[in-house]
């Protein structure tokens, strides 16, 4: 009991500084000073001046959200300097992104930016604007025409965030503001409000074991996906260690939730905080005999140990008991604050046990009821995904679900989290959520998948047609299982929120300007711009039938038939020109040729990168040099059979080598951030166990954190089952120890099938793959040869002009339909 309270008071000392900075700084322009220190040259430091004024007129009716007017502002005693004028921090912040964009053409994005590039003084706001040539007089007038820009799913947090440090995250947090976000679920180390509320009602460590999963699982268990952690049962360790390092993990993450926290306030974004989602311990209900707990159903084919979770019915009078007791705890742990935003998602890929609209309607007026106990200003945001149930949530439960908050005076925000696909929208079957508040969302890119995809025709057209169907529409979101992928698509919803609802984009001067932004005016070319436009009509809009990226032959395992049919779920075929592809990718070749220059922008080397393992690994080569070696295995001919199988691991190789000279491909740089992770406020790599034989260490810390970060991007579980390969990556070093000895023995065996006149075996060679990436669960990276924690050293763009040489004839060809 005295350790209890110990670890309480360790974590309101060290939120005690947060709660009374920001008491005295609400609204304080102060934290745009610092966001313009870190990421702008020093001679913009004192260039700016930001100040809130809440009546700005908007520039018409419908942008009335979170105004921002931009204009210079000129003395004998200072020179120019820019004002940007706002009425909310927010839109402070995008009015700093909308300066640098319309007077020196740069932005920050996920995969890099040109601060360098930006002129010796900040230059003037210009006297048009560059996307509509309108003059303007009396400053730049723009604003948000939903109140709500929100970021991130809760999935994101296990695919993207799981372990990354303060410093990464207060990059993205800026970008944040840069971009109107103005809400985010902050996830971050709720398992220590949770640990603490169990504890509380007495249960061990020991019994919590079973519940808490490991770090980058965590979103899962969080909605009653999954309970415990397996890391133990691949690496042969132990299980009480393994406890202690979930429990480390735990505590680290919680004091970076608290910086993440501070930030957030500061810069006017609303938190969406966790609620007491109902999922407990399979100790618990032994402790509360007279209350109703059941079990969940099983989730994606997981063993019955680690899914079918224990939750507390919700119309249960406990129910209501244990909402206040979790709300208060986490109020208090986070020195009292909260944001009145509550995340509560009850049947995330779950079947509901409740199936009458009855039932469905008694729940949500007890669980409304449950928040209003401890926050009668509480919103109730929910993700809309598990709607797409659509067997078990037909019209009648769902409109009675509804109706049930509706009861109980309660106030939803749903965030429909992948609008922009019609057949998962859920917008349109539920008649705008029933009249309450609801955003539309793109996620764009479901088990966090590289492939490059988008849907922008829905993009620049449905978020303007729903919102003036549906006053209720009040948020726009990114809810993206991951970053460093497709990011004009991103890009393009986001400036959505701040364009008039009721005017078309233009959208060729919106992708101009996009390109600009981020390669620089001078690097823009004709030639660039056509190449984006061709991507534009093309990998980022895709057909209405395909609803989800497409995955790359290379990631999975190896048959004599890769191809699954044109819309099948993360399948294998492309549905895109690819003659227009592969002529976009030489267009950005032709320009990398040309531009010899050194400081190349980081953005362009990533998206060079990204095409050209779109081109040759996964739509157009791979696949025409995989038909190659059927092809010769089917006419039993041994030595094509062995020249088919030379070509394919030449050209896993060949891209691995791509893949390794960038860090934002790198396992290795993805590896290293899971083992620093220990330490994700200093990143000293310091952190402290009792001197034991056997007991808990350092290496065995970081070989868990290691076994998570391995695990999640190939088998994604305890063993390789349903979810096997679903959030695989086209990253280097990954190729070459994971992908490449599947096809290195797929092509071995095929030889030796036609040598001994048989039929390949599938079954003995899916025993043979499995007994190897067991073995490959528990190494070490860096051990290994070849296995580095940096780049490779080489600059992409050189690798890419050689790969273009030696591969894109055949990528010409195949496009055409001519063979390999």
């Amino acid at each position: 009991m005295v350790k209890k309270q110990g670890a309480r008071s360790w974590a309101l000392i060290g939120v005690v500084f947060m709660v009374q900075a920001l008491s005295a700084s609400a609204q304080s322009t102060a934290p745009l000073q610092g966001l313009v220190q870190r990421l702008l040259p020093r001679a913009y430091h004192r260039n700016f001046d930001f100040q809130i004024v809440p009546d700005i007129t908007p520039a018409n009716p419908e942008n009335k959200y979170d105004v921002f007017r931009v204009s210079n502002k000129n003395n004998a005693a200072t020179g120019t300097r820019v004002l940007i004028e706002g009425t909310t921090v927010a839109a402070l912040g995008r009015g700093l992104k909308y300066y640098l964009d319309q007077a020196a053409e740069i932005e920050l994005a996920w995969t890099g930016d040109r601060f360098d590039e930006l002129p010796r003084m900040p230059p003037p706001v210009p006297d048009v604007e560059l996307d509509t040539m309108v003059t303007v007089t009396t400053g730049h007038v723009r604003g948000s025409f939903v109140p709500h820009r929100y970021y991130t799913n809760v999935v994101t947090f296990g695919y993207q965030f799981a372990f990354w440090d303060w410093k990464r995250w207060e990059r993205e947090i800026d970008w944040m503001l840069l971009n109107g976000i103005n809400l985010l679920p902050a996830m971050v180390g709720q398992e220590y409000v949770t640990r603490q509320f169990f504890r509380n009602l007495s249960l061990t460590d020991q019994d919590l074991d079973s519940f808490f999963t490991g770090p980058v699982f965590q979103p899962w268990q969080r909605m009653g996906n999954l309970q415990g952690s397996w890391q133990h049962g691949l690496l042969n360790t132990s299980a009480t260690n393994e406890l202690v390092y979930k429990n480390k993990f735990i505590d680290s993450q919680w004091a970076l939730q608290q910086r993440i926290l501070t930030r957030l306030r500061e810069f006017g974004i609303t938190a969406i905080l966790p609620a007491f989602q109902g999922f407990v311990p399979q100790a618990l209900p032994a402790k509360f005999p007279n209350a109703v707990f059941k079990k969940s159903s099983n989730w994606s084919g997981f063993p019955a140990e680690h899914t079918q979770v224990t939750y507390l019915l919700q119309t249960d009078p406990l129910f209501n008991n244990f909402t206040a007791q979790f709300l208060k705890l986490q109020q208090e742990l986070n020195g009292g604050y909260t944001s009145h935003y509550y995340l509560l998602d009850l049947y995330n890929e779950l079947t509901p046990d409740c199936q009458t609209p009855a039932c469905s309607r008694a729940t949500t007026t007890s669980v409304t009821h449950a928040l209003q106990s401890v926050d009668k200003d509480a919103v109730w945001a929910m993700q809309g995904w598990f709607l797409t149930n659509t067997t078990a949530w037909n019209p009648e439960n769902t409109s009675a679900y509804f109706a049930g908050i509706k009861d109980a005076n309660g106030t939803p925000f749903i965030m429909d989290l992948a609008a922009e696909s019609k057949g998962l929208a859920v917008w349109d079957d539920t008649d705008g959520f029933y009249g309450n508040d609801f955003g539309w969302s793109a996620l764009n890119n479901f088990g966090a998948a590289q492939g490059m995809f988008g849907k922008l025709s829905s993009i620049f057209s449905a978020p303007f047609e729903v919102y003036n169907k549906y006053p209720n529409m009040k948020g726009i979101g990114v809810t993206a299982e991951s970053i460093n992928n497709n990011e004009y698509v991103y890009s393009a919803l986001l400036d959505l929120a701040w364009h008039n609802p009721k005017q078309p984009v233009d959208q060729a001067e919106h992708l101009s300007r996009f390109v600009r932004r981020r390669y620089g005016p001078n690097r823009a070319s004709t030639t660039v711009q056509s190449a984006f436009a061709t991507l534009s009509k093309t990998v980022w809009d895709a057909p209405a039938g395909q609803l989800s990226q497409s995955k790359s032959f290379v990631e999975k395992v190896p048959a004599l038939n890769m191809y699954t049919g044109p819309t099948a779920w993360l399948g294998t075929v492309y549905n895109y020109n690819k003659t227009e592809v592969v002529g976009a990718w030489t267009k950005l070749v032709q320009a990398a040729l040309i531009d010899n220059r050194s400081n190349v922008p980081k953005t362009f080397k990533f998206d060079l990168v990204d095409l050209t393992r779109e081109v040759l690994l996964g739509s157009t080569v791979l696949p025409a040099l995989h038909k190659n070696l059927v092809d010769a295995y089917t006419a039993k001919d041994i030595p094509e059979v062995r020249a088919a199988g030379r070509q394919v691991i030449a050209l896993i190789t060949d891209i691995n080598t791509l893949l390794n000279s960038h860090r934002l491909f790198s396992f290795g740089t993805n590896v290293r951030d899971a083992r620093e992770s220990i330490d994700p406020i200093a990143r000293s790599g310091y952190v402290q166990f009792p001197a034991s034989a056997n007991g808990p260490s350092k290496a065995g810390y970081q070989q868990f954190l290691e076994s998570n970060a391995r695990d999640l991007v190939t088998w994604w579980g305890p063993n390789s089952g349903d979810l096997a390969d679903y959030a695989s990556k086209q990253w280097g070093g990954l190729l070459s120890s994971y992908y490449l000895p599947r096809w290195t023995l797929f092509i071995e065996e095929l030889e030796q099938a036609v040598t001994a006149g048989k039929e390949w075996d599938r079954d003995a060679y899916i025993a043979k793959t499995l007994v190897r990436e067991a073995g490959w669960q528990k190494e070490v990276w860096g051990r290994n040869p070849g296995e580095s924690w940096e780049t490779n050293g080489q600059e992409p763009t050189e690798v890419v002009r050689e790969l273009y040489h030696k591969w894109g004839a055949t990528a010409v060809r195949v496009a055409a339909g001519g063979m390999a």
